[in-house]
């Protein structure tokens, strides 16, 4: 039986705090928890007792000082900057927080969608007609993620994306209107992702995401090349110089031809080693760019599924497209060839509807 912490610890808030948050974890991981005297005594699973590299009962404690005996052991006092907290930190953050919810709308629009595509979508070599409308439900994921930028400085970040989960849409702007939508989260077991879907997210965050932080590290990105730049010139400059000093030394009298073919095959090598050095510095000046998930909120909403009819010479496709009640606006149609979201397309010889550079 879990029992609670005692409600008359008196101790500074951050304490408390802190105490809440490692006992929530410790119950949260299956220990059973039991207060006393502002101690905490633990009894751990054993999976958890090793994760955490301690015995399986252990004593949790403000001040280990005050208010450990010197007799006890597996003393630990719930500090900021103690080994114990650290390990705890890392592993409550190893798993980002993921939480459902359910939209609610008062009024979604009903009609008005065929201007609302026209004034949206870029249509080449095609015209379309709406056909109908029906109400359905569509799921949407909103990630938030940390990216690392890394060259030979590190510059870190967050980038949210937000995504149809049905069509593999990216929807930009969705995360900073979702504010004002009537949400009510789920508190029993949330419905996860499938393996496809989590596969489809990392693609789409692969192949967006340096498109959706390019603002944020444009400063940083720009820095790169400049210092590239300026070292490779100075690279070329120094080699250059050389070059030429050798080629002028060759011009001196009295030189055996023995120094002279040395001379000469150094010279012969300079090429070589100034594309080795160049090579060097392309890879230290290279942008490379990660991203980690650090929360995600999965929503179900109400929306108009839309029924188009597209037509190219004498060829008819029947598509649907999905009106967002969050953004007001129609999602972006996703690309039959290589998956990108987009607003500007048109139908290949089978009728698939591609983005303009896959066209």
């Amino acid at each position: 039986m879990v029992t609670t912490m005692n409600s008359n610890i008196s101790a500074d808030d951050s304490n408390i705090d802190l105490i809440s948050f490692v006992a929530r974890f410790l119950r949260e991981k299956g220990a059973v928890l039991e207060s006393e005297n502002q101690r905490i005594t633990a009894l751990l699973p054993e999976d958890l007792s090793a994760a955490l590299n301690v015995d399986e009962e252990i004593l949790l404690v403000q001040n280990q000082e005050k208010m450990a005996k010197p007799e006890e052991k597996n003393v630990f006092a719930i500090q900021f900057q103690t080994p114990f907290l650290d390990t705890i930190v890392s592993m409550a953050g190893a798993k980002p927080p993921f939480l459902q919810a359910d939209l609610t709308f008062n009024y979604i629009k009903t009609q008005g969608f065929e201007n609302l595509i026209r004034e949206q979508f870029e249509f080449h070599k095609s015209k379309i007609r709406v056909t109908g409308t029906a109400g359905v439900n569509t799921r949407y994921l909103l990630l938030e993620c940390t990216y690392l930028a890394e060259s030979d400085e590190q510059k870190k970040g967050f980038a949210n994306f937000s995504l149809n989960l049905d069509t593999g849409a990216m929807v930009p702007g969705m995360s900073d209107m979702l504010v004002t939508a009537e949400k009510q989260y789920h508190t029993d077991k949330t419905r996860g992702c499938s393996k496809q879907e989590i596969k489809t997210i990392h693609e789409l965050v692969k192949t967006h995401g340096l498109e959706a932080i390019e603002p944020e590290v444009a400063a940083f990105k720009e820095s790169m090349n400049r210092r590239f730049r300026r070292d490779g010139a100075s690279l070329e400059t120094y080699y250059h110089a050389l070059e030429n000093e050798m080629k002028e030394s060759l011009e001196r009298t009295g030189l055996s031809q023995k120094v002279v073919e040395e001379r000469e095959a150094k010279i012969a090598m300079i090429p070589d080693e100034l594309a080795a050095k160049q090579k060097d510095l392309l890879n230290k000046y290279a942008i490379r760019i990660s991203f980690t998930p650090a929360a995600a909120l999965a929503i179900t909403t109400p929306c108009v599924k839309v029924f188009v009819s597209l037509v190219s010479g004498r060829q008819r496709k029947d598509i649907s497209m999905i009106y967002n009640p969050v953004t007001k606006r129609i999602d972006p149609v996703v690309c039959s060839s290589c998956g990108a979201s987009t607003y500007s397309m048109g139908p290949d010889e089978n009728m698939a509807l591609c983005c303009i550079n896959c066209l």
